[in-house]
């Protein structure tokens, strides 16, 4: 029979196991030690005794293990749970009913444990580093946590209202007019240049209308104030009252500023920003419920090649927060680029292009309109919606660095990533390695609870005391100072933190500096077919 059953958690406990058997050991050890402590779990066994393997990362490392300690008859079984119900899934649901009814019965009991809440994860995290526990560490739900029910659509179209939607013929300004009939509206007034739509938009409008939703669709230039007053009257005489404006159309003539025009300029701002303006202008008398504006997250965050666009777009935003001003509604959403509807899913090459070199990842159309009742909902005059990877688009866009970004930008609140690489970069590497040595033993202090002085530079992180959920905390506070990826801590090769701070050096100084290359030198780097590429928030039309 089984005289123990343990679940060993350091070399003391095992040495205490070993002196309260005198001497003895035991019929079978569950592991899930390392290394040396691996060696001296098995020097605990019974002549015939078992030694059940829990852990992985021997198996993954290829550790060297001694064979002596199963000199005597023992039996070593490795065991990857993981692997159970890929393999044997039958087997598997056996073997967990039968334990089940054995824990019902009282027949198993569970093995000592230490419970947390979800809220304490941290905590139970550093107790399991340091091993000050025996058994197993159990996270439960707090007891106020509950689960909460996705909220119903807020926003509610009036049914008995028209919406307007410029731009509303292609595009994101269509999907748009779709979700406002999935919001209630059975009146939709659609906008577009030229007034007719293309093969994808006249299946979408015969789908709006096979529902029972009125659609009319009308030829204006939005940039023309003449032209919005008859269009407007149009829709007045011949569709319930106006109740809600969408502004969706845009152009977009991206260039330098050194080969601009005044007409070029006029072009961009005629359609985007004139239009909001006409239709600010010409709708104060409508008892309106939406106002919404689309923007770009270009006027937030920047644009390569889009300074026309870029003014439009904080124009609109500008008059948004001055009809909020006055009490009237207004919303500016400045979206990030869309995949699947618009400029994006025409010409791929953009899209990748944007991803690639300046970390905006379109957002599918659906999932950025499904942010809007949230949007409407907060009250206020002016959002950005998008989907952005801080590091990979400061190193392409500099002025994000900027202070106004630290609390959305990875390792915000600290100091950028981009001023300690550039920091670096301007040291000599002599004084660079120290600096990262420092940091390497300030982050390595915090996780392990102790003085940095403590810490010797030239002892091996795992001598210290550093196992692989650590090392994991070290490598992704590395990366949040530095905006790049940290070299994976091989803990089995004996690195210590200084051979760490020489491999980080050695990355950092290896990657190409985007970032301090100037703006037109780097748009003059793209390919001419990708042109639009210097979009971040542009392609939503």
């Amino acid at each position: 029979g089984v005289e123990h059953v343990l679940d060993s958690r350091s070399l003391e406990f095992a040495d205490h196991i070993r002196e309260s058997t005198g001497g003895k050991g035991v019929d079978v050890v569950l592991n899930s030690l390392e290394g040396e402590a691996m060696e001296r779990s098995l020097a605990l066994l019974k002549p015939f005794g078992r030694f059940v393997e829990l852990g992985k990362r021997d198996y993954y490392a290829n550790t060297r293990v001694g064979l002596r300690p199963l000199r005597q008859n023992a039996s070593y079984f490795a065991v990857d749970l993981d692997r159970l119900p890929v393999e044997r899934p039958g087997e598997t649901e056996e073997l967990v009913q039968t334990m089940l009814d054995l824990l019902a019965s009282g027949a198993l009991r569970p093995l000592p444990h230490l419970t947390f809440g979800f809220s304490d994860v941290t905590e139970a995290f550093r107790v399991l580093q340091a091993s000050e526990h025996i058994g197993k560490i159990v996270l439960v739900p707090d007891p106020a946590v509950r689960p909460i029910a996705a909220p119903p659509p807020r926003f509610a179209a009036d049914s008995a209202g028209t919406y307007v939607v410029t731009g509303g013929l292609r595009g994101f300004g269509l999907a748009t007019a779709q979700w406002l009939a999935g919001r209630g509206a059975r009146h939709l007034a659609l906008i577009g240049r030229s007034g007719i739509p293309g093969a994808e938009a006249t299946a979408a409008i015969a789908a709006l209308r096979s529902q029972g939703i009125t659609v009319s669709l009308h030829a204006c230039d939005v940039g023309d104030a003449v032209a919005v007053e008859s269009t407007l009257a149009l829709i007045r005489g011949s569709m319930p009252p106006v109740r809600g404006i969408v502004h969706a159309a845009a152009a977009v003539d991206d260039g330098l500023v050194r080969d601009l025009t005044a007409q070029r300029c006029d072009t961009v701002l005629r359609a985007k920003l004139g239009g909001a303006v006409h239709l600010d202008r010409l709708t104060r008398s409508d008892d309106l419920h939406l106002f919404l504006l689309y923007s770009s997250a270009t006027t937030l965050l920047g644009a390569p090649g889009q300074g026309s666009y870029v003014a439009a777009n904080a124009g609109i935003e500008a008059l948004a927060e001055a009809r909020r001003s006055a009490g009237l509604p207004a919303l500016a959403v400045g979206w990030g680029p869309i995949a699947d509807v618009g400029m994006l899913a025409r010409d791929t090459a953009v899209r990748d292009a944007l991803a690639r070199r300046l970390g905006a990842t379109p957002l599918p159309a659906a999932d950025a309109l499904a942010g809007l009742d949230a949007l409407l909902d907060a009250g206020v005059a002016v959002a950005a919606c998008a989907r952005v990877d801080w590091a990979q688009m400061t190193a392409a866009l500099p002025s994000l660095s900027a202070p106004r970004f630290d609390n959305v930008r990875r390792g915000g609140g600290g100091g950028s990533a981009g001023d300690l690489r550039r920091t670096l970069a301007e040291l000599a590497p002599a004084e660079g390695g120290a600096l990262l040595r420092d940091l390497v033993r300030k982050e390595l202090a915090a996780i392990l609870r102790i003085s940095p002085d403590r810490i010797d530079g030239k002892t091996p992180l795992a001598t210290l005391g550093v196992d692989s959920l650590m090392a994991v905390e070290l490598q992704l506070a590395l990366e949040a100072h530095l905006g790049a990826g940290a070299p994976a801590l091989l803990l089995t090769d004996g690195i210590n933190v200084e051979q760490l701070a020489e491999r980080l050096l050695r990355t950092l100084t290896d990657e190409p500096a985007d970032s301090a290359v100037t703006t037109a030198a780097m748009i003059e780097r793209f390919e001419p077919d990708v042109a639009a590429a210097e979009l971040v928030g542009g392609g939503h039309e």
